[in-house]
C-alpha cells in the first residue's frame, strides 16, 4: 500500500497549472487565483496622518500640558502650516499631520478653553501617528502570484488603485459517478440499487471552491459507453472526477476505459477510509478516480484531491485544509496498520483548549456523520489515542 504522504507528494509533483488568464474587474475577482504578482504603486500610508480624532500637538521637549490651537484639519483636506512648539491643531482620523507634529492626543484626554487645549493625560512621543510608508513601500510585493483573492486581498488591491487584476480562469471540472447499481435521485429504486450520493456531494464541494462544474451523470458498467463519455468530457474539461471502480476486484470498465484513451495510475493507499484511489490523464485533462463509498470519497477529496486541485487552479499557498492541534476528548480501542482520518466535532473545553469529540458511526458508508463533523482527526498508523492526548486536526472549511 502507498503511504499517504508519498501519494500526496506524487500527486503534487505530477500536476501543474496550465490555465489561461483573463483580466477581471475587482468586483468580479472574488475567489479567483491571482496570475501575476501585484506590486505597490503608492506607499501606505500615503502620507503622515492621524489615527484618532483629537489634537495634533508640537512638543519637542515633552513637557507641555497646554497648547494654542491654530487650525482645524478634516480627512481629505490639505495639511496645515507647520506647527511650532506649543501649538496644536484640531484633527480628525485620517487627516494629514502638519509638519512638526510630535503626537496626537485623543479628544477624550483634552479640555478646551477658547483657542487653548489642555491635556489631561500623559503623552507618549509619536502616539496615534500613522507615518508615511510604515506599512508598505513603493515597489513592495503586495500579493504573490497564486494568491486566492479573498476580501482582504481585494481591499488591499483597491487601496493601491488597481481597477482590474490578471487571474487564472476557473478550473472546469466534469464529475461522474459509475456503476450499474447507482440510481439518479428522484427515480424509483430497483432491487440492489442505491441513490447517487457521491456525484452530488462532489459537485457541491467543488462549487463551494469556485470551480466551474459540469455534471457528467452516471457511467454504466459498459466499456464502450464509458470510453466515449470520458473522451467527450476530456475535450472541454480541465479535470475529470469519478467515483467507484477503483477497488481491486471490481468490474474494471472505468479503469480500462481511461487506460484506452489515456493513462491511469491505480493505488491502494495506506489510509482509512479511502484505500482505493487512482489518477491519470486523458490528453491534457487530469483524471481522478475516488473510492465508491461516500465517506471514503469525502475523505480523499479533502485530503488528497483538494491540494492537487489548488495546484491545477494556480494556487501556491495553503494548498490543503487548515491544520490545528487539539486535545482528544476520546480514546481509540486499538491501533491499525493504516493512517486513519476520524470525523470529529470541535469545541473549547473547560481548560480553554480546543478539543475534539469523536462522532459515532465512523463507517465508510455512513455519510450522516460527515454533516456533523467540522474536522478530520489524523491517527497515525500503529497509534492508539488516549483521552487528553494532543491530536492533529484538519479543519473542514
Amino acid at each position: 500500500m502507498l503511504d499517504f504522504d508519498t501519494a500526496l507528494q506524487q500527486l503534487l509533483d505530477s500536476h501543474t497549472c496550465g490555465l489561461a488568464t483573463l483580466e477581471l474587474p475587482l468586483a468580479e475577482a472574488a475567489g479567483c487565483i491571482l496570475a501575476e504578482p501585484l506590486y505597490a504603486v503608492y506607499p501606505s500610508p500615503m502620507f503622515d496622518n492621524s489615527a484618532m480624532d483629537g489634537y495634533a500637538v508640537c512638543d519637542p521637549e515633552g513637557r507641555l500640558k497646554s497648547y494654542t490651537v491654530i487650525s482645524r484639519i478634516q480627512a481629505g483636506e490639505p495639511t496645515a502650516a507647520a506647527l511650532q512648539a506649543g501649538q496644536a491643531v484640531r484633527i480628525f482620523t485620517g487627516a494629514p499631520l502638519p509638519e512638526g507634529t510630535t503626537a496626537v492626543v485623543p479628544q477624550e484626554q483634552t479640555e478646551t478653553d477658547g483657542d487653548s487645549v489642555h491635556i489631561t493625560a500623559d503623552i507618549r512621543p509619536g502616539q496615534h501617528m500613522r507615518l508615511k510608508a510604515e506599512e508598505i513601500e513603493v515597489g513592495q510585493e503586495l500579493l504573490a502570484a497564486g494568491t486566492r483573492l479573498n476580501a482582504a486581498a481585494l481591499g488591499l488591491a483597491a487601496s493601491q488603485g488597481y481597477e482590474q487584476l490578471s487571474v487564472f480562469q476557473p478550473l472546469n471540472v466534469t464529475v461522474f459517478s459509475s456503476g450499474n447499481e447507482v440510481t439518479e435521485p428522484g427515480r424509483s429504486l430497483g432491487e440492489g440499487k442505491i441513490y447517487d450520493a457521491n456525484r452530488y456531494q462532489m459537485m457541491a464541494w467543488l462549487q463551494a471552491r469556485g470551480v466551474a462544474v459540469t455534471d457528467g451523470g452516471i457511467l454504466p458498467d459498459d466499456l464502450a459507453g464509458t470510453e466515449n463519455a470520458l473522451k467527450q468530457a476530456a475535450a472541454t474539461a480541465d479535470v475529470i472526477i469519478t467515483s467507484g471502480g477503483a477497488s481491486v476486484g471490481e468490474a474494471d470498465y472505468l479503469k480500462q476505459a481511461v487506460e484506452r484513451v489515456g493513462t491511469l495510475s491505480c493505488h491502494t493507499l495506506a489510509i482509512k477510509p479511502g484505500k482505493p484511489f487512482a489518477w491519470g490523464h486523458i490528453g491534457r485533462t487530469a483524471v481522478f478516480v475516488l473510492p465508491g463509498n461516500p465517506v471514503a470519497a469525502f475523505v480523499t477529496a479533502n485530503m488528497l484531491l483538494l491540494p492537487v486541485l489548488n495546484v491545477l487552479a494556480g494556487q501556491q499557498k495553503r494548498l490543503g485544509l487548515p491544520v490545528v492541534t487539539a486535545q482528544a476528548a476520546f480514546s481509540t480501542r486499538k491501533a491499525i496498520k493504516r493512517r486513519e482520518f476520524l470525523r470529529v466535532a470541535t469545541a473549547i473545553n473547560e481548560n480553554g483548549r480546543l478539543s475534539a469529540q469523536l462522532l459515532p458511526n465512523q463507517g465508510s458508508a455512513m455519510l450522516a456523520t460527515c454533516v456533523a463533523a467540522d474536522a478530520l482527526c489524523e491517527v497515525p498508523a500503529g497509534t492508539v489515542i488516549q483521552e487528553g492526548d494532543t491530536v492533529k486536526l484538519y479543519l473542514l472549511v
